[in-house]
């Protein structure tokens, strides 16, 4: 029987926090809302021009693209989450310097609560991501046929677009390890408790706090939940999850 992959969202232990939890609801975000400067929407104009500069693109086809783009983004959302909890400079960025915690969600189940949704894992480089936009559109300039289930055209070309941006990002965020949640709409959706499998209290967490935390899901729907405390490795530069 496979093991479900566990995909972790670490949370400061604030009001916003709490409400995800009680009302069973994630946020997916527009991308301009996100923290880095060159996400999807911020950097889309450089993208285009650096695919117009590389592949001749009739303007009335750069128009109808850039529209199509325009209306998407103004649309989509993204739910950020991270492959593993275990990485310290997460800890300190997203959860209050370890003074938070990180939540476990079963990745297959969470995908059923909020179908449809696609699930992306971001992929890190040093370039913007119009290289592979230009190979497949050249691809299929090369070989058209009805056969292939993509073919250019100024939505399709859009959808690549799209998706090359949301799925790509520079070097640096490589930490993370970043799988992305995106929905064709922005806003929250709902996810069912039995999504949740895990819950992991930060080094530094307040112990009110994780009280707190424990009687708000003492509830039966939540009583499926593994808590761990995060535990300084006794050998090395690390971060170990005890079940309590």
């Amino acid at each position: 029987m496979a093991v479900a992959t566990s995909i972790f969202k670490y949370r400061e232990f604030t009001k916003s926090s709490i409400e995800m939890l009680v009302n069973q609801e994630l946020w997916f975000a527009k991308p301009d809302t996100l923290n880095d400067p060159f996400e999807c929407q911020m950097m889309m104009p450089e993208m285009l021009e650096s695919i117009w500069r590389h592949h001749e693109v009739e303007q009335k086809e750069r128009e109808e693209i850039s529209r199509s783009l325009t209306e998407r983004l103004d649309d989509v959302g993204i739910c950020s989450f991270s492959k593993t909890r275990q990485n310290q400079l997460m800890w300190a960025h997203y959860s209050d310097e370890h003074k938070g915690f990180c939540i476990g969600f079963s990745e297959q189940d969470l995908i059923q609560d909020i179908h449809p949704v696609h699930s992306a894992t971001v992929e890190y480089q040093k370039d913007l991501p119009y290289k592979g936009v230009i190979e497949r559109i050249k691809f299929f300039e090369a070989h058209p046929s009805s056969e292939l289930p993509f073919q250019n055209s100024p939505d399709s070309i859009a959808s690549d677009i799209l998706s090359s941006a949301i799925s790509i990002k520079y070097t640096n965020w490589s930490y993370e390890k970043e799988v992305r949640l995106i929905k064709m709409k922005f806003g929250a959706y709902k996810f069912h408790p039995s999504s949740v499998v895990s819950i992991a209290f930060g080094l530094r967490m307040n112990e009110r706090d994780k009280v707190t935390l424990r009687k708000l899901l003492s509830g039966p729907e939540w009583s499926h939940i593994l808590w761990f405390q995060a535990q300084k490795m006794p050998d090395k530069f690390g971060l170990e999850f005890v079940r309590i």
